[in-house]
């Protein structure tokens, strides 16, 4: 479905679109480039507007942005783990991605403390603690795979902030150099101009034409 937005609000993420049928629907995004009067190409579940994409109709005027507002660490980790868990669209600056790396190691930390100290039990007390350190690496598993997945949403928005595809995420599986590329990604500054993948989140940029 296509339509015009007829209003939105950037601090809240809600709107309201006109769609090509006639009908309203109401939605909430962050997806980069949303103003009034743009059209985007939505899809329609119990009468609201999800998965927005602004479309790129003709020649664009240039335009400022004004920039996203600042979420900090605790802010931009929530965000990632909620309304953008399994978003690759758009893009992350650096700052939102080194907030979920930093939240997503110390949670891991805290996880893997219980194991550490039933291993020190079963060895000082002498009471068997096997079955108990199983159970907990089975947890320790089940949080590293429900943090891995806005890991990868958000590593594939860094490389579009720099002007990279998000399939070139798939290099960090090459050992020993691929860890390096993408750490070096996470390191690059923002482009600063609107690019394919939305706005720059961070400061004011044109529209590049």
């Amino acid at each position: 479905m296509r339509g015009e937005i007829l209003s939105y609000d950037p601090l809240t993420g809600d709107g309201l679109i006109s769609g090509d049928d006639l009908q309203r629907y109401a939605f909430t995004s962050t997806t980069a480039g949303i103003e009034p009067g743009r059209r985007v190409d939505f899809v329609v579940e119990e009468d609201r507007a999800l998965s927005l994409m602004v479309l790129r109709d003709g020649p664009l005027p240039t335009a400022v942005y004004a920039p996203e507002p600042d979420l900090g660490l605790w802010g931009y980790f929530v965000r990632c783990v909620t309304d953008l868990y399994i978003e690759g669209q758009g893009r992350a600056r650096r700052k939102e991605y080194w907030s979920f790396a930093l939240f997503q190691f110390l949670i891991m930390m805290l996880a893997i403390m219980p194991i550490i100290g039933l291993a020190i039990a079963d060895a000082e007390t002498g009471y068997d603690m096997e079955a108990w350190g199983v159970a907990w690496i089975c947890i320790v598993v089940l949080i590293y795979f429900a943090l891995f997945i806005p890991y990868v949403a958000v590593a594939i928005r860094r490389f579009h902030d720099v002007g990279l595809s998000g399939w070139l995420i798939l290099i960090g599986l090459v050992p020993y150099v691929g860890g390096l590329f993408v750490f070096i990604v996470s390191l690059l500054p923002s482009q600063p101009a609107v690019s394919v993948y939305g706005a720059p989140p961070k400061g004011t940029g044109q529209i590049a034409i």
